[in-house]
């Protein structure tokens, strides 16, 4: 059995999580993903080649992976970054779109694409930073949007979390919810992307290596529109306070309603429902992922 905190161990528990998803792993990846150790790329380039002898990882080209992997799986994660590729652009488009509506203050992308992996059933998940105290106004907005222009499509337009500046703390705080939070890419960013980083710094007692960063070219111009600017100012002068909290009543009404035959630990895993923080799971992964997980490292000697 080996040692729980050697650094073989660290690499194979690592490239062990990221298999949960078909996911090959590049050396670069491995050192920013270890969960413990804090050591230098060359110390895992050397310790995963290792691996590889040993026959308890493989390689392909510049991917890792777990050794009962077909060696097809480096070129299925290849067609998957192309795919991710042509989203991105989407998505961009998209958030130029989204800028434009009042009291959002930046756009995240996050899930699968933030990590750059799609394929055609994919859907472009995104984070929605807003303004304090506009949080729901947002929300029934953009859910309108997406009724009128989009008949209900979620294929480019999936928008599951929404968050004040406020409510940049993430609450589930695990090795999911860590690698979730240090991958996501924001696509326009008015400083809310450092701000994020930095309220959830908790993510390095899990990941010691990542250092969460922007990519250039994804963000678009970072100013905010006209449109944006004067939309906001006309609708300053209505009772918007009243109007956020009374959305986030309806929201509230309408999800306990549709899913009135579930228990309360089942919906407080599935919904977040406060003045800061919206986000809907209907179908959370975070259990049955770190379940596997575990499963997995006990069945490979790895505690």
């Amino acid at each position: 059995m080996m040692n729980d905190r050697t650094l073989p161990g660290d690499i194979l528990r690592t490239v062990t999580y990221f298999d949960l998803f078909a996911y090959p792993v590049t050396e670069d990846q491995i050192y920013a993903f270890l969960q413990r150790n804090s050591v230098t790329r060359e110390d895992v380039r050397d310790v995963a080649e290792g691996l590889v002898e040993e026959g308890r990882l493989a390689r392909s080209g510049e991917y890792y992976f777990l050794a009962d992997r077909p060696a097809s799986a480096a070129a299925e994660r290849r067609n998957g970054e192309r795919e991710a590729e042509r989203m991105l652009t989407i998505a961009r488009s998209v958030a130029r779109l989204m800028k434009r509506v009042p009291f959002i203050r930046a756009v995240f992308i996050t899930g699968s694409l933030s990590k750059s992996i799609a394929d055609r059933k994919s859907d472009i998940d995104f984070m929605i930073v807003t303004a304090p105290g506009r949080l729901w106004i947002v929300r029934s907005l953009l859910t309108l949007i997406r009724k009128l222009f989009l008949l209900g499509s979620r294929k480019y337009f999936c928008t599951n979390y929404y968050v004040t500046e406020n409510g940049f703390p993430l609450r589930r705080r695990n090795l999911y919810t860590a690698i979730e939070t240090v991958t996501v890419k924001p696509v326009w960013d008015d400083g809310s992307f450092e701000r994020f980083q930095e309220q959830n710094a908790w993510t390095r007692d899990f990941l010691p290596n990542m250092h969460p960063a922007a990519d250039p070219a994804l963000l678009i111009a970072p100013r905010h529109s006209l449109l944006q600017r004067i939309t906001e100012r006309l609708l300053e002068l209505l009772p918007l306070d009243a109007a956020d909290t009374r959305l986030m009543e309806v929201h509230r009404s309408h999800w306990m309603n549709v899913y009135r035959h579930l228990d309360k630990e089942r919906l407080a895993s599935m919904f977040i429902i406060t003045p800061d923080v919206s986000a809907s799971w209907p179908e959370d992964r975070q259990v049955p992922v770190l379940t596997r997980y575990h499963e997995r490292l006990t069945a490979m000697g790895l505690h």
